[in-house]
């Protein structure tokens, strides 16, 4: 069965419980966060050593590597199946379990165990995107074993996608956690730190509760975020963007070295410079439709990320269309040299930042 954030949460109040749940998705914090609860409501605190199996692992194409590698298919079905120790039932936990670590003939092992686990027993499947592009994660979410895992959960159990929050929402938690903490965060400043920590929540709850420690009471100031909260790759390549569009790019070139000083990898500079002007050509064509920024993030489904088509709709109202598809194209061809041949990869940003100066 496939339930929603809100329904999962109240199912665990209600303390009902499915022998096997599946949570995947780009909010890893919430993923966590619920598979705590589950396992809480599955095992108490006191039945743990004997009846709670933990497995973390590390998803890898290399099979034979064996440090967070899943475990054998008859040391879980061994666990599952035995009766708890004095407790109601067991648990056993894969965190960020990837179908591509393991071979075909024990993926369909797998398969078979999560169609057959037992009422004494709560398998807690998670796949989280560990520090990956999220346009990779979600190429991986649709790849044929993931999906038979998906079915497999979802006829046994229960599958739940938890992925960004909205803007709103995202926005309205960090004030509202800001208000028990004895501070103040404007709806202004609130944009701006979701802005700065990509619509992570894990990451907006970190630094939510760093400002507020700084702060102590009061207002958190626009100066507050600057001085304590680390700019995410996305929001320097916004400001490198922004110079090179006003025609300022000897500033553009700075904002690019600064990134090399921290050993930024260039092909991650290099996505989410390519990133920013797609979001501009995309609300360019929003703008010339008369959609909303919001209408036009959800149709998208930028999720937590829609300050990036808020952003790019202020951004490219001076901008043509035209000049923004000679921009993508210039970044195009760019990719197409960093990945497949052995150039001076920051030597290929520099040129391609001094062809779009030029475009302008």
């Amino acid at each position: 069965m496939r339930l929603s954030e809100q329904q999962l949460g109240r199912d665990i109040k209600a303390g009902k419980l499915a022998r096997v749940y599946l949570l995947y998705g780009d909010e890893d914090f919430l993923i966590r966060m619920y598979s705590d609860k589950l396992t809480a409501l599955a095992v108490s605190e006191g039945e743990r050593e004997m009846n709670l199996l933990r497995y973390f692992l590390t998803p890898s194409s290399d099979k034979n590597a064996r440090d967070g590698r899943p475990p054998k298919i008859d040391e879980l079905s061994d666990f599952v199946e035995s009766m708890p120790f004095f407790a109601e039932r067991k648990c056993v936990i894969l965190r960020n379990f990837d179908p591509d670590m393991i071979e075909k003939d024990e993926f369909d092992d797998y398969l078979s165990l999560i169609s057959n686990i037992p009422e004494t027993s709560v398998m807690i499947m998670t796949r989280e995107n560990t520090e990956e592009d999220l346009k990779v994660f979600k190429e991986k979410l649709e790849k044929s074993r993931m999906r038979k895992l998906i079915e497999a959960a979802d006829k046994s159990g229960i599958v739940c996608g938890l992925n960004q929050f909205t803007e709103a929402k995202l926005e309205g938690m960090a004030i509202s956690k800001c208000r028990r903490a004895g501070c103040e965060l404007s709806d202004e400043n609130a944009a701006y730190l979701a802005e700065c920590v990509g619509g992570s929540l894990s990451l907006l709850q970190t630094e939510v509760e760093k400002l507020c420690d700084y702060r102590q009471s009061g207002e958190i100031t626009r100066a507050d975020i600057d001085a304590l909260v680390p700019k995410r790759i996305e929001s320097n390549v916004y400001l490198l963007a922004g110079e090179l569009i006003e025609g300022r790019v000897g500033n553009a070139l700075e904002i690019l070295r600064a990134q090399f000083i921290k050993r930024t990898d260039p092909i991650i500079i290099m996505q989410a410079l390519s990133g920013y002007f797609v979001d501009l050509y995309r609300a360019k064509l929003g703008i010339g439709k008369k959609k909303s920024y919001s209408a036009a993030a959800a149709a998208l489904n930028y999720g937590g990320r829609a300050f990036a088509m808020r952003k790019a709709y202020g951004a490219a109202k001076e901008l043509s269309e035209a000049y923004l598809a000679d921009c993508i194209e210039v970044l195009y061809n760019a990719n197409k040299l960093l990945n497949s041949s052995k150039a001076d990869k920051r030597l290929v940003i520099e040129q391609a930042i001094v062809e779009i100066s030029g475009l302008a």
